[in-house]
């Protein structure tokens, strides 16, 4: 007789029927060799007479059926705080901010001013800022510090020269003031004052 082909044996399911001379003997299938149920994204795990599945990192379910965990949303990715993070199939990827620089796990603020990346202008003061950095005019300019115009101290009447014997005389950036000889007809600003 040939129990595994009559169906006399008692091997059960998972386990394999060989006949032997007058007996049988039944063997473990390893189902995690192909004949499984687990989800594309989980892992078999073989035991005597049987198998189980596990849903792989970066997924969840009972490892029949498995669905990506998004741990930019769920709070379990590791991305630096400067950093985006962007979910992938089973994983996740960071990249730092503008401004950072790093691998995305580790960021560092860009000093733009030492640099050269910012847009300051050459008349203005660059200062760098967490992410970021600012322009300012210098002293004699006037603008948003990226636009920046010499200040005509002499025609806004910002100057200091004291008296009418001393003529301002507008520069770049700045003014002089100019004594005037009393002999000489003194200038201010363009007009006469004598």
């Amino acid at each position: 007789d040939n129990e595994c082909t009559d169906g006399t044996h008692n091997c059960g399911s998972g386990y394999a029927c060989t006949n032997t001379a007058g007996s049988f003997n039944c063997s473990d299938i390893n189902e995690c060799n192909g004949s499984n149920s687990c989800s594309s994204n989980a892992s078999c795990s073989n035991y005597d007479g049987g198998y189980s599945c596990s849903c792989n990192s970066g997924y969840s379910g009972n490892g029949y059926s498995c669905t990506d965990d998004n741990e930019c949303t769920d709070g379990t990715d590791s991305c630096h705080s400067n950093a985006t993070c962007t979910n992938t199939a089973g994983s996740y990827n960071c990249s730092c901010n503008s401004s950072y620089a790093g691998s995305g796990y580790s960021c560092s603020d860009v000093d733009e001013c030492s640099s050269g990346a910012d847009n300051c202008h050459s008349n203005a003061t660059c200062t760098n800022t967490a992410g970021s950095f600012s322009c300012a005019c210098n002293s004699g300019y006037g603008g948003n510090g990226v636009n920046c115009a010499d200040i005509n101290e002499c025609t806004e009447g910002t100057d200091n020269c004291a008296d009418t014997n001393q003529q301002c005389q507008n520069t770049d950036g700045s003014y002089t003031c100019e004594n005037c000889l009393q002999d000489t007809d003194c200038r201010i600003n363009g007009q006469d004052t004598t």
